[in-house]
């Protein structure tokens, strides 16, 4: 017998190879294919019970949409049947002013399709539903034109109680407009909410070019300003500028009430913005001046801005104004002096004209005032008139006549004590005419009309002197 080594012990110990009983590994393999089937099968029957939970909600909130969308049919045919019980009886809240506003705005479609072509057709174009609170918006055609209208419901669930459960109209709910957001586009930005999305992207680019196009056409020294436009849901309907910020314009929303539904920035509401716009980029072009309401600067800038807003529209085909007859004689750059010529302090007419033509008012032809357009400019001094009355601005209103003429103003202090003269209506001015005398007086003589019982008749003649560099009345 020899004796081994320990590393030869350890080398024939490496030869065996451990052993274990095939049925014990045969179902240690079945119990662990049951545990992965048990598993596949539970989380299988957790998936059909979970997908049973979600068709299950889907179907209740399908139901409930398409609850909601009966109603408005049942509202929309009620209108076009003029079925008023029916349409009342969609109608639900705790004020009595609701329903009688309601009421009369079934009375105001059943006028309207009697004088207008008003289609009804129920389409829906929208519906948002969140909670209990419901918001649709419909379309309406009218005289082939589609608009659309915002309404607002609110689902009952009084039903067991009450005959009106279920989804019902009630006052409209301008805090449901969507989360609010923001637009910008190099000097704009807009803030407005979802449900006015396609209002805010069509109104960006717009606004940025009426600012570059605007800043040209009026002569921003100062370069191009940042504008602010906040698109809100409120009433009344207004575009204004924000009594915080010079430059933030608030624009309610459209859909506070109707509008058109084939385009995103209506022709209404695109001529007051640009009619705002214009206006404060002529003021800011002018040097923010503060102008007396009653001065010829101010009718100017006011004129200057009722141009410049027509540029930025297009200059479609419009009805000439006092700019368009200085830019006829003086040429195109004719506004860019009137600016200067305001931001300069110029307060009077011939301020602005001397400006342009290189010699003061009396000095030019007959001709030459005959060919301006003085229409506009005489008919804002006779609405001036009961104007300065109204707020007991005695001094600005007898300035507006020639002082250094007896008649005219006698007439001036009589008209001052009249209270009758206020309250006539303003005459409408149909042609103005200049001539001179022979002591080269200069007169200006506008026909008028009025109205008598309903009749446009032939008015007076109203004459206006040219003194102290603007009009003075005489009669």
């Amino acid at each position: 017998m020899g004796i081994k080594l320990d590393w030869q012990v350890e080398s024939e110990q490496s030869h065996l190879r451990a052993t274990e009983d095939p049925a014990v590994v045969r179902a240690r393999q079945h119990a662990r294919r049951r545990l992965i089937a048990l598993l596949i099968g539970l989380v299988s029957v957790l998936g059909l019970v979970g997908m049973g939970i979600v068709w299950r909600l889907r179907s209740v909130d399908d139901q409930f949409r398409q609850d909601l969308i009966d109603t408005v049919e049942i509202e929309v045919t009620a209108l076009r049947l003029g079925d008023l019980p029916n349409f009342m009886a969609i109608q639900r809240s705790a004020s009595d002013t609701f329903l009688l506003e309601q009421s009369r705005r079934f009375d105001d479609y059943q006028a309207l399709k009697q004088t207008r072509r008003v289609e009804l057709t129920g389409e829906i174009l929208s519906v948002t539903i969140d909670d209990q609170r419901g918001r649709v918006i419909v379309q309406e055609i009218i005289d082939g034109v589609p608009y659309k209208v915002v309404w607002f419901y609110w689902y009952y669930e009084d039903g067991d109680v009450s005959d009106q459960g279920g989804w019902r109209h009630v006052p409209d709910d301008l805090t449901f407009w969507g989360a609010e957001r923001e637009i910008t586009q190099d000097n704009v930005r807009i803030t407005y909410r979802t449900l006015d999305s396609a209002l805010a992207q069509s109104l960006a680019p717009r606004l940025d070019t009426w600012l570059d196009e605007g800043c040209t056409l009026a002569g921003c020294v100062d370069g191009v300003p940042s504008l602010h436009v906040d698109i809100v849901a409120e009433r009344p309907a207004t575009v204004e500028w924000a009594t915080y910020d010079a430059w933030t314009l608030r624009v309610s929303s459209p859909l506070v009430g109707r509008t058109r539904a084939d385009t995103a920035l209506a022709p209404d509401l695109a001529h007051e913005v640009a009619a705002q716009v214009a206006a404060r980029l002529v003021r800011y072009a002018a040097g923010n001046l503060i102008l007396p309401a009653a001065s010829d600067a101010a009718w100017m800038e006011a004129d200057l801005a009722r141009w410049l807003a027509h540029q930025l529209l297009g200059g479609a085909a419009a009805a000439p104004g006092f700019t368009e007859s200085l830019i006829a004689q003086y040429g195109p750059g004719a506004p860019l002096t009137v600016v200067d010529t305001l931001r300069r302090g110029a307060g009077t007419l011939d301020g602005v004209i001397s400006a342009l033509a290189g010699v003061s008012m009396p000095l030019l032809s007959t001709d030459q005032l005959n060919a301006l357009r003085w229409v506009e400019f005489f008919q804002w001094r006779l609405a001036l008139e009961p104007d300065l009355l109204a707020q007991s601005d005695g001094g600005a209103f007898v300035s507006l006549y020639d002082q250094d003429n007896p008649f005219a103003a006698g007439e001036a202090a009589a008209r001052l004590q009249n209270a009758d003269y206020a309250a006539r209506p303003v005459p409408q001015i149909t042609s103005v005419s200049i001539s001179r005398d022979a002591e080269s007086q200069t007169y200006a003589y506008a026909e008028t009309t009025r109205l008598e019982n309903g009749v446009t008749v032939p008015g007076d003649t109203i004459i206006w002197r040219l003194t102290g560099g603007t009009w003075k009345r005489l009669n």
